[in-house]
């Protein structure tokens, strides 16, 4: 069992008052004895044989059985982590109470660590004392010691005093030894025996060290507590099946630490499998207790929540009544979690109650009741996860030969809605995209990183869906969703199979039904699947030629389309009689329809550019003149004519000359270009013209927010600048030639600031976050996501001083459910970029809410530290300070440099003219507090003589509360770790 995740400073969970001493002690390796070793060095000692050690005891209680236990007594004491001798010349009848005293001064405060605790070692010393002690009595067993009502009597008295100690090392050691002899006291036979006296100290040393420790105030301990009568109940099941046992396993989900409830949990899906008895008693205590488990599903710690789907997944299969339909309901709802152990754990129980065969059921039955399901209960953008929740454990999700069967029947033969067929597509589509790929979908996150598609599914999905493809697109060219979604299918087909002779009559097929989709679809998802399902094509001979035609169209039918409309532009509104006239001409001369006519092969373009370069169409000066005339419209009118271009244009011409850039730019980095210097010089100068003009309009759209726009207008322009950033930044300087490195665009700190003001106002004002993360706030989550990346690629990108971040990083605690991914992401970039420069950055991110919390209290430091508001900047400290435990040593100069700037901070809020008032900003320190756990220990020792600067007076007059942050400070300081 692990134990370097428990702090020795818990907090009591269960609200009990006993008094605990906080001292420490050394690991006992660190303190030699001098002359022979210990009972206990031997045990730890491992070229010492249990065996050999027990045997010596053994021979040593046989000469001098007082001696004997005193060594015993010993063990337990310095395995406590004290360093008090019990002098050898102590006899029986020994003082507990006495021993006890003594060891308890002799414990040395240098550190908060005692072995059964000691980070990286407390494994081990726990499975060697335990394991010598359970080799000891069982050597005892065969002897006649067993019977001589000395040796178990002292030894166990002594371990049940020790266990009631106030002092934690002490009462933790010691009910970690006796759990562990009880566990080898249960192989004796007579304890099994009623009347027994083995039995009768059974159950005293239960009601002492378990019944009366398993609720203690040390997670340690009520984890041992629970770690050992789970070992019990299965290993010696006559004796401790008991429901009364077993509810011990329910309580303690009530414990607020997670590494008990989990292994509460652990430890009922093990007895309930393997344990046909306990079945009953646990469906009786599990519908008891079915409010704490359902809470346990849902609470914040994914893991436990995966556990408790597991058990009732197992209670489930032996009565149903232990789920109502609203319970299940929620629990449904859980295979769309983030955490993929915790959906897969949903999915489940999901597979029970939905997808499991019944009386003959048929397979397109079942996948009826799953579509069933999906249309009632579920939204399309989560298909995704739906399809990976199940798909490791429902074959129905790669069936695809019946999921076609469905699809190509008709309506009336397959029974199926418009929206089950949408939903039968969509999970068709995810599930050969994630069986061939072995991509998980974006936002989900697992333990296990290793992403492998499932043997021979490519083949499988290629020979089944390539075939139909074209007869499924003709079929649901109504429907742009479905076709989005079919259209992605070839992305992951063999390509192989197109190659072939006899298959080449339905590439042919397929790719002329793209061309059509593309020139009438309107919506741009639809539009970018298609030219993304091109580019994974167009490695095929067949598919060059309709390539080449396909652009060559697009490009024509923008040209004419804007001249069309630009004849049409500026002409008078529909009300006069030249207006009137034009109306009842021809449906194509409408402005509505050149408007419309414009937009569509904008939208085409703008997907086309997104893929494939069409620099050699010399597009850029015409789309962003176009662009620059549909802002000015914009932004001059009062009010729009039905005859100007609807805010989508300018969004697709934001895209279209975005693309352009940086088609063009590849152009001129392309080092095999044949153009002369001169040509090179010229295209350079011209593609810096254009980007600055690109700009300024981005720019100001961003500024203005001009009402007329959709505010996806702002946003888009905001992510194309922060990309533009980003692609014109440094590393164009590392170009050989010098025209290419004139391209480096280096932003104004107006436009930084124009940036950051956008960032604040879109993202962290308005909706709470507790309601940003919710379902029915999905797609505005996105967009805010997305904006929040842009801003962060000019951090991680060094495009900006990592030092900026901070007033957008003082909310990575407040909205982390949100966007805690994407600033750490960042913070890991900038950390690597500059250290020193990282931790200033830490350090400004704290400043500024504390800043503001010293001006709401008036400086007044005692009253800050009682707020709510400085509660939560430690808290913002201590999830920035998170990031630092990736690696210590690499980290170290970040640490450093943290703390420092932070004590020269408060050294200099110093009033010059009171003798004993604390600095101003004093407070300040219990921030730095908890960066300490991230300073090395050699470093700490720095830090603390840095921190000498700052004094507290000796002065009776000195306000100690005032004062108070120093001591905690320098006491987290000389603290090891």
């Amino acid at each position: 069992m692990d134990f370097d995740e428990i702090q020795v400073a818990e907090q009591s969970s269960n609200g009990e008052n006993s008094v605990e001493l906080i001292q420490s002690a050394e690991p006992i390796k660190e303190q030699p004895k001098k002359g022979e070793k210990s009972l206990l060095q031997s045990v730890l000692d491992n070229n010492l044989k249990h065996e050999d050690v027990s045997n010596q005891w053994l021979q040593l209680y046989v000469k001098n059985p007082n001696a004997a236990l005193v060594e015993i007594l010993q063990l337990v004491v310095e395995a406590s982590g004290s360093h008090y001798e019990i002098p050898k010349s102590t006899t029986r009848p020994f003082v507990y109470r006495d021993i006890l005293e003594a060891s308890t001064e002799q414990f040395r405060s240098v550190s908060n660590y005692y072995p059964l605790i000691m980070k990286d070692t407390a494994q081990d010393f726990e499975h060697r004392v335990g394991d010598f002690v359970q080799c000891l009595l069982k050597l005892v067993h065969v002897t006649p010691l067993i019977s001589d009502q000395v040796f178990l009597s002292e030894v166990t008295g002594f371990v049940m005093a020790c266990s009631e100690s106030n002092m934690r090392p002490i009462r933790h050691t010691s009910t970690m030894i006796g759990l562990k002899m009880m566990t080898a006291l249960n192989d004796f036979p007579p304890v099994a025996n009623k009347d027994a006296p083995l039995k009768r100290l059974w159950l005293r040393m239960f009601d002492c060290l378990f019944v009366a420790r398993h609720l203690d105030v040390v997670t340690g301990i009520r984890l041992l507590c629970i770690t050992e009568l789970n070992l019990w109940m299965i290993k010696y099941p006559k004796g401790n099946l008991q429901s009364k046992n077993l509810r011990y396993f329910y309580e303690g989900l009530r414990d607020n630490f997670g590494i008990v409830r989990k292994f509460c949990l652990e430890s009922l899906i093990d007895l309930t499998c393997c344990k046909l008895e306990l079945r009953e008693i646990s469906l009786e205590l599990a519908i008891e207790y079915r409010d704490l488990i359902l809470l346990t599903c849902v609470e914040r710690e994914s893991e436990l929540g995966e556990s408790a789907l597991n058990l009732l997944s197992n209670l489930y299969q032996y009565s149903s009544t232990i789920l109502s339909n609203v319970d299940c309901r929620l629990l449904d709802q859980l295979m769309f979690a983030a955490n993929r152990g915790l959906a897969l754990a949903a999915a489940g129980l999901f597979k029970l109650r939905w997808l499991n065969p019944q009386r003959g059921a048929s397979s397109s039955q079942i996948i009826h009741r799953l579509l069933d399901f999906f249309v009632r209960y579920v939204k399309h953008e989560h298909a995704a996860y739906l399809v990976d929740s199940l798909i490791d454990i429902c074959e129905l999700i790669l069936d695809w030969e019946i999921m076609v069967d469905m699809l190509m029947k008709d309506q009336e033969e397959s029974g199926l809605s418009p929206g089950e067929t949408s939903t039968l597509i969509e999970i068709l589509c995810r599930g050969v995209k994630q069986a061939i790929t072995g991509e998980i979908p974006p936002g989900r996150y697992t333990k296990d990183l290793v992403r492998l598609p499932l043997p021979e599914s490519q083949l499988r999905a290629t020979q089944i869906l390539a075939p139909i493809l074209s007869q499924l697109l003709s079929k649901h060219l109504s429907s742009s969703h479905d076709l989005e979604n079919l259209l992605e299918l070839p992305q992951h087909f063999h390509l192989n199979y197109y190659r072939q002779e006899e298959n080449i009559d339905q590439l042919d097929l397929l790719i002329r039904q793209i061309k059509a989709i593309m020139y009438k679809q309107d919506r741009s998802l639809v539009l970018r699947m298609g030219a993304l399902t091109l580019v994974h094509l167009k490695g095929i001979p067949l598919v060059k030629s309709h390539l080449q035609e396909l652009l060559n169209t697009a490009v024509f039918n923008y040209k004419m389309a804007l001249r069309t409309w630009q004849q049409m532009y500026g002409t008078p509104s529909l009300s006069s009689p030249r207006a009137s006239s034009r109306s009842s001409s021809p449906g194509h001369n409408h402005p509505r329809s050149r408007t419309r006519s414009l937009l569509g092969s904008l939208r085409l373009i703008s997907a086309l550019y997104r893929y494939f370069d069409l620099s050699n169409f010399h597009l850029t000066s015409s789309v962003l003149s176009s662009l620059k005339r549909v802002f000015k419209d914009y932004d001059q009118r009062p009010s729009r004519d039905r005859d100007d271009l609807p805010a989508e244009a300018t969004t697709q011409y934001l895209e279209v000359c975005f693309y352009s850039l940086n088609w063009d730019l590849r152009s001129v980095k392309r080092e095999d270009d044949n153009r002369s210097d001169l040509e090179l010089e010229e295209s350079c100068a011209a593609l810096k013209k254009h980007l600055e003009d690109y700009l300024t309009v981005a720019l100001d759209l961003v500024a203005k927010g001009n009402p007329m726009l959709d505010h996806d207008v702002s946003s888009q322009s905001f992510g194309t600048i922060c990309d533009l950033y980003v692609v014109f930044a440094d590393p164009l300087l590392q170009n050989p030639r010098s025209f290419v490195r004139s391209l480096r665009y280096e932003p104004a700190v107006k436009e930084f600031d124009l940036l950051e003001t956008f960032v604040l106002n879109y993202l962290f004002a308005g909706r709470q976050p507790q309601d940003l993360v919710k379902e029915s706030h999905f797609d505005e989550l996105q967009q805010k996501r997305y904006i929040l990346t842009g801003y962060c690629k000019l951090v991680a990108f060094n495009v900006i001083p990592s030092m900026r971040s901070c007033k957008v990083l003082q909310y990575y605690d407040k909205y982390h459910a949100a966007f805690g991914d994407i600033m750490r992401a960042s913070m890991e970039r900038a950390m690597d970029i500059n250290p020193v420069n990282y931790g200033m950055t830490m350090l400004h991110t704290c400043l500024l809410p504390f800043e503001r919390i010293m001006t709401d209290v008036k400086h007044d430091g005692v009253r800050a530290m009682s707020t709510m508001e400085f509660r939560q900047l430690l808290n913002l400290a201590h999830r920035l300070g998170e990031i630092f435990y990736m690696d210590l040593l690499k980290n170290r100069h970040s640490v450093n440099a943290l703390h420092r700037a932070g004590i020269l901070y408060v050294v200099e809020s110093t009033y010059d003219d009171a003798q004993t008032a604390a600095p101003k900003n004093l407070p300040f320190l219990d921030v730095l507090k908890e960066f300490v756990p991230h300073l090395l220990n050699q470093d700490r020792v720095n830090v603390a003589k840095f921190l000498q600067r700052i004094e507290m007076p000796s002065l009776p007059s000195v306000n100690r509360e005032e004062w108070q942050p120093l001591e905690d400070y320098r006491g987290a300081l000389v603290t090891k770790n």
